[in-house]
């Protein structure tokens, strides 16, 4: 796919998910959303609302910011302001090729202890939000992950789909 390159020209790009377009987004906020993991390399990205659409990994200019954010995936950020030491359950379901890079990663945020496989307990300072889009930089497309944090009562989750996206969500909001 050609598109054209993000200079800082003024220019939009669009995020398909599960059928809908989201955007337009500038490139500055594209480049912030691959850092974040929320653009992933199976993402579906146009610079046209209507067409156009392909992966991440075909577009040049993304292709570079997603190569940056896998290099240094664990580049200490900072955290954000509501990251105090807290207890934490890690639960991935992960293909084979990135298991052994995402298991390796988990001691970087604090101590680790597997559960079963895929289910991990982690006490570290960090937020749900952050230890997901830190840990999304190794996740591939068919990969799944989910955060809680049992200390805060707060969840994140990358790549589970808009059924399991809206299902969490009331479950998670229920005041009874």
């Amino acid at each position: 796919m050609n598109m054209p390159r993000d200079d800082g020209i003024a220019m939009t790009w669009f995020v398909k998910v599960e059928g809908r377009v989201y955007g337009p987004y500038t490139g500055a906020q594209m480049r912030a959303f691959v850092g974040e993991g929320r653009v992933a390399p199976h993402s579906s990205v146009s610079d046209n609302r209507e067409s156009g659409f392909a992966s991440a990994t075909d577009i040049p200019q993304l292709k570079a910011w997603l190569d940056e954010a896998r290099k240094a995936p664990h580049e200490k950020r900072p955290l954000p302001a509501d990251a105090r030491t807290a207890n934490f359950i890690v639960a991935a379901d992960l293909h084979a090729d990135h298991r052994a890079a995402f298991e390796a990663a988990l001691p970087e945020f604090g101590e680790v202890e597997r559960i079963t496989p895929g289910v991990w307990i982690l006490r570290g300072a960090a937020s749900a939000a952050h230890l997901r889009n830190e840990l999304s930089h190794l996740l591939g497309r068919e990969d799944r992950l989910l955060v809680v944090d049992a200390s805060r009562d707060r969840s994140a989750w990358f790549n589970l789909g808009r059924d399991a996206d809206e299902r969490i969500r009331d479950l998670w909001g229920r005041r009874d």
